[in-house]
């Protein structure tokens, strides 16, 4: 493991971009611009004035707090699944050739029922949730993700508009979207039992981009262009965007996936929740016409986007380390 050392300075090239005219009354007057430059830039920006309501989040974030106090075993009751919903414990997720994760999680999706036909053709992250059986968990937790998966559209219309597409180039592609989001509890860094172990392993996400609220204990870190570490701190009332590797694919790098890891440095524990904005999974992913030319011809063959998004998960939760 790369060496974490002391915590990282702030990165303070990390804009924080106003929504609110946009979410009011679709005034989009500097707002193009801003998200352009900061894609362009550090792939990750802060958006404040989201119009999600604070109880919204707090009362989700609550509830999260509360499943992972519960004892292993009864988190273990709603373990993940065949459809990649419930509970991971600890050192689930280990990227090959790095230590486990220090973390733990708890995953929801689209809820659909068992005779969908994508469920049915056994179509990868699509089936019905789990809900463990705690009191007040799962309409806060659902009513969270109906609020995030709406605040993201508006997200994917901006970014179509700063690439100069249409509003609904991206939206149109989540019809039935493989949206993941992930309750996310991370012990401080002194518990690590492994000396490879970090909360989050350097990493992209995979998919278009991520919505991620994040508690005050800080620890997301993100890896800028000179190779250094930066701390992506906490910021009262603001969401956390970030773009993935599908992103990438489709703007031939012109909007780049940027490495980012956690480290909790903290003696408390931290919470998150990250919501990954995947789209539908047959949605084809090639490079737009904006973004290429003769000089600078598309980088990535298409690909389809559930297809890579269901390999990369397979990699780097599935994974079994060699005992030779």
């Amino acid at each position: 493991m790369e060496n974490i050392g002391k915590a990282p300075t702030l990165a303070n090239s990390v804009p924080v971009i106003d929504m609110a005219a946009y979410l009011k009354n679709g005034e989009t007057k500097g707002l193009i611009k801003e998200v352009r430059t900061a894609c362009e830039e550090m792939a990750f920006f802060y958006v404040e004035n989201h119009g999600i309501s604070p109880s919204i989040i707090s009362d989700a974030m609550d509830a999260s707090r509360r499943f992972f106090e519960q004892p292993l075993d009864v988190r273990m009751r709603v373990e993940k699944d065949q459809f990649h919903r419930g509970y991971l414990p600890l050192g689930t997720t280990q990227f090959p050739g790095r230590g486990p994760d220090l973390k733990d999680s708890f995953d929801v999706g689209v809820e659909l029922p068992l005779n969908d036909p994508d469920v049915v053709a056994e179509l990868p992250l699509h089936g019905p949730n789990q809900w463990p059986e705690l009191e007040n968990f799962r309409k806060p937790i659902a009513t969270y993700f109906s609020a995030v998966h709406e605040f993201g559209l508006r997200v994917l219309e901006i970014l179509a508009l700063s690439l100069r597409l249409d509003p609904s180039f991206f939206v149109r592609h989540y019809t039935k979207p493989t949206i993941l989001m992930r309750l996310m509890h991370y012990p401080p860094q002194g518990s690590a039992l492994d000396k490879d172990s970090i909360g989050a392993t350097p990493h992209t996400d995979f998919g278009v981009a991520t919505v991620l609220y994040q508690d005050p204990s800080g620890g997301l870190e993100l890896k800028v262009s000179d190779g250094e570490w930066v701390s992506a701190p906490f910021i009262p009332e603001t969401f956390v965007v970030n773009l993935g590797q599908l992103m990438a694919r489709w703007t031939n790098d012109v909007y780049r996936a940027t490495p980012h890891r956690v480290v909790n440095r903290r003696s408390q524990d931290r919470y998150s929740i990250p919501f990954f904005f995947n789209p539908n999974h047959r949605a084809r992913v090639e490079c737009i016409s904006t973004c290429q030319s003769s000089e600078r011809p598309a980088k990535y063959p298409a690909v389809i986007a559930g297809e890579y998004i269901a390999r990369l998960v397979q990699t780097n939760q599935d994974y079994q380390p060699s005992k030779s």
